[in-house]
């Protein structure tokens, strides 16, 4: 499965929750305004980002966002949700007192050794960490929702 965010201002959120059928109509989507493409490294990322321990909660929607953005269409409740502004806040506040040294202490930790396609998938998911970062830091800049998309192929016919 692959993993993709968005930033999107919340009024066309509001629209895409109305109108999206499917998740695909949400990646081709003309509101979206930057994009995150997480591929599969996702399901690697996204449990170091939220390790028991951490007191920041916000973290666990911070690549599989919170809300689904349509109770009445199965496909997109599974496939697609979305981060209110005031959670975006939150997750960026707590993307902030992590750094790539800590992501990279949980990962080695989750390995047993470290070979050399392991260093690569450790080059991939910092710079994945800095860019999540980068793009919570816009989101609260600009105060924008966070959409994350997660399903096979998926397709990007356009990038935002």
């Amino acid at each position: 499965m692959d993993a993709i965010l968005y930033l999107i201002p919340p009024n066309d959120l509001e629209t895409l929750i109305l109108e999206a059928e499917t998740p695909q109509d949400v990646l081709d989507s003309p509101f979206v305004q930057h994009s995150l493409f997480l591929g599969e490294a996702w399901q690697e990322l996204n449990p170091l980002l939220s390790v028991k321990r951490d007191s920041a909660a916000a973290l666990s929607y911070a690549i599989q966002a919170e809300h689904p953005l349509s109770e009445r269409r199965p496909g997109l409740s599974l496939a697609v949700h979305y981060n209110t502004v005031v959670r975006v806040a939150e997750i960026h506040q707590a993307l902030q007192q992590l750094s790539v040294d800590e992501i990279k202490k949980r990962y080695l930790v989750t390995i047993a050794e470290t070979a050399p396609e392991q260093e690569l998938k450790l080059a991939e998911l910092k710079l994945l960490f800095l860019q999540l970062q980068d793009l919570y830091r816009d989101a609260v800049r600009h105060n924008l929702s966070v959409l994350s998309v997660i399903q096979d192929g998926i397709r990007l016919d356009k990038l935002p």
